[in-house]
Parts: C-alpha cells; structure tokens; sequence
C-alpha cells in the first residue's frame, strides 16, 4: 500500500482531468453550453397537437340504446347510429342518409317501418299517407307521398324536404323545416300542426 500511495498522487491529476473531460462531454451532449445550447431549447419545444374534435348527437328512435353520444367531428350517421348499438329489428334505415355527416347537436332519429296492425299502417296500405287520417306526418320517415298530402305540398317541395332531412340526418324539431328552402313563414305556421319530428 506504501509503495501505491506515491504512484496515485503522482497520477491522481490525470484521473481528474479524465473524469473532468467526460463531465464536459455528458454536460454537451445534453444540450448545454456552445452554440447548440442557444438552439437546443428551440428545439424541444413543439407544438401542441390540435385537438380532435368532438361532436355531441342525439341518437333515437330505432336504435338499442338511444342517447346523446359522443362522436368525432368528422363523424357520419352510421358511426352514431353504430354508437348506440345499432338499429333495432325495426328500423327502416332506408329513409336516412347514413353516409350524412352529424352536426354538434344534432338529433339523428332512426325511423321504425310501420308495423301490421298499426293505424299508420292501415292507412298506408289503404293508399292514404299518416296525414290521411288526420294525424300528424312525422318528418323522420315520411315519404314524398306522405308530404304531398299536406297542404301547400308539391312534389318539388316534398323532395327538397326529404333531400334536406337525408342530408342532415333528419330533424331534430319541427322548426328545422324552415331551413329547407321554399318554406317561408306563413307556409311553416301552416304545417306546423299536422307536423312531428
């Protein structure tokens, strides 16, 4: 041990300027000190991704489990319709526009097919449309027929009605209706009353 002790201070020197370099090196590579260090912090700092987002819809009628939902911006109606569990064995997804995009807070409703022995079904099958009878039409699922059996109703305005409810996945009021072009004031407070969403 004598004879180490000389040998370690004659060399202790070049030990700590060994460890003295590698502390340079390990402080460099980390992003501190020269030229580097004034561009590293640019460097780490990034952007935030955007956020997606998110779009609240109401999802009825003929669904497993009707509800409001959450679904991303981009979402169409079949991804809400998928959402709440997928249509029951009597909706008619014929008269919606699945491929529609949703709206935050939107209500998409999913029409059921009439059943047999059900007074609107009667009236169908009888050749008169759900306002025959007096009741009112739903805007969920009437047909073009149905809507041309309202007063003030042609056939073009009855296919705007139904290209409008397809292409916004239905209405989620009767107000709605007065965004379909051609209905005014006084034609919407006619309707009104022999009107459902």
């Amino acid at each position: 041990m004598d004879r180490l002790l000389p040998w370690l201070r004659r060399s202790g020197w070049v030990y700590g300027l060994i460890a003295l370099v590698l502390a340079v090196m390990a402080w460099r590579s980390m992003g501190g000190g020269g030229d580097r260090g004034s561009t590293a912090p640019a460097a780490r700092v990034s952007r935030a991704p955007d956020m997606p987002k998110v779009t609240l819809v109401h999802v009825a009628g003929a669904v497993r489990r009707p509800g409001v939902y959450r679904v991303g911006g981009d979402a169409r109606v079949i991804q809400a319709v998928r959402i709440a569990g997928g249509p029951t064995r009597d909706a008619d997804l014929s008269r919606l526009n699945l491929a529609a995009l949703v709206a935050d807070g939107q209500q998409v409703v999913i029409p059921a097919r009439p059943r047999a022995g059900a007074p609107g079904a009667a009236a169908a099958t009888a050749g008169g449309g759900p306002g025959a009878g007096g009741g009112p039409v739903s805007l969920a699922s009437a047909t073009a027929a149905d809507l041309e059996a309202l007063d003030g109703v042609g056939p073009a305005l009855a296919a705007r009605i139904i290209a409008w409810r397809d292409s916004h996945g239905g209405f989620s009021s009767v107000d709605g209706l007065d965004q379909v072009p051609g209905i005014g004031p006084a034609r919407m407070e006619a309707l009104r009353p022999h009107l459902t969403p």
